[in-house]
């Protein structure tokens, strides 16, 4: 290989070293950001740029080698950063092999998508799994009609249908009993967050939030929306008295800053951490490939089972865990704890959000 080609690769071996780093950088700003999605497709590329560096060491310079050195170091931030997804960690929530009588339930989430009009293959998704509790995403009133056969199946059903603002529909199904299942609206009138209780068939009550927080929707746009609505679901978990599950599409990744400062605020397990990325977004996409769905509950809970199910017509994966809901047993996780200043910075992130979301609705 000739040396301008050993300059190209050390050229492309820049290049992602500068988009390692960058999100180090404390910002909102959603180009910044978004260079945390792409973490495992950024780390192979390095890998294997950065091997190919070192084979031609005898063609580049002192300058060349110094690039080296900075692509083998953003391959270890990389690395860092995933690692705890990876198998070659220690899992965040143990699992359970078995669950005392009327303390385990099983929560699907979907995201739908608002263009895809296949209700069949989801319904079929619906009775394979047959979950006590059911999140679904991304619904207007297409949807509404045509999730009216699951009526019967579930007792319990609340929903939302924006005007306007079809793709932040939400529907929550349940067989178990809903004590005051409500939609807030943090920062506008058409992104909701469900709230509610659920109570188990052992007769103890949980708290269920349901998340789908606002994505920018342009590069110039910031996560600023998106980042207070985790963070106010993460701050509802952490000072509920009842246990507390959050799950939904976060169109945030599970090693961003904000996801794991919303588990410390909030006390959540992640149970992809030991046990695998399992990305959810995009299913016609290899490249881009990210976990956006995700569930997180905190230490009261063992998990049964976790796993990602097969496409049924979204651009999401569909979700499901089986919980139990064991507080005080032998066996269970500890919790993360906040950093100083975690909270202070979701207050700040809140507020921030409050004067954005007021903005928008005005527009």
């Amino acid at each position: 290989m000739s040396a301008c080609a050993a300059r190209l690769v050390l050229s492309f071996v820049v290049a992602l070293a500068t988009v390692t780093f960058l999100p180090l950088i404390d910002t909102n700003t959603w180009w910044i950001r978004y260079l945390d999605f792409p973490r495992v497709q950024i780390f192979f590329c390095l890998l294997i740029l950065t091997a190919i560096a070192i084979i031609l060491r005898s063609q580049i310079s002192k300058v060349g080698t110094i690039v080296v050195g900075i692509g083998l170091l953003a391959l270890g931030h990389q690395a860092f950063k995933l690692y705890p997804f990876s198998s070659l960690s220690a899992n965040a929530a143990e699992s359970f092999d078995t669950c005392s009588t009327g303390s385990s339930f099983t929560l699907l989430i979907a995201n739908v998508r608002k263009r895809n009009e296949d209700a069949a293959a989801f319904l079929n998704v619906v009775e394979a799994v047959n979950p006590d509790l059911l999140l679904i995403l991304e619904t207007d009133n297409w949807w509404d009609r045509s999730l009216q056969s699951l009526d019967d199946r579930f007792p319990e059903k609340v929903q939302f249908i924006p005007e306007g603002h079809g793709a932040f529909g939400m529907h929550v199904f349940s067989r178990l009993p809903l004590i005051n299942p409500e939609f807030q609206f943090l920062f506008d009138g058409y992104t909701p967050m469900a709230v509610m209780g659920v109570k188990l068939r052992s007769g103890a009550v949980v708290q269920f939030v349901g998340v789908h927080p606002h994505p920018p929707l342009a590069w110039s746009q910031p996560t600023t929306l998106r980042d207070a609505s985790l963070l106010q679901a993460a701050l509802l978990a952490g000072s509920s008295p009842s246990a507390t599950i959050v799950a939904g599409a976060f169109n945030s990744v599970p090693w961003e800053p904000v996801t794991r400062r919303a588990a410390r605020i909030g006390r959540l397990l992640d149970p992809r951490i030991g046990r695998g990325i399992m990305p959810t977004f995009r299913v016609d996409s290899s490249l881009i490939s990210w976990p956006l769905d995700q569930i997180l509950f905190q230490e009261e809970f063992g998990l049964l089972e976790f796993g990602v199910l097969p496409a049924f017509g979204s651009d999401h994966y569909p979700v499901t865990a089986s919980l139990c809901h064991a507080p005080g047993r032998d066996g269970l996780a500890a919790a993360p704890e906040a950093n100083p200043g975690d909270i202070a910075e979701a207050e700040d992130s809140i507020e921030e959000a409050k004067v954005v979301g007021a903005t928008n609705d005005g527009e």
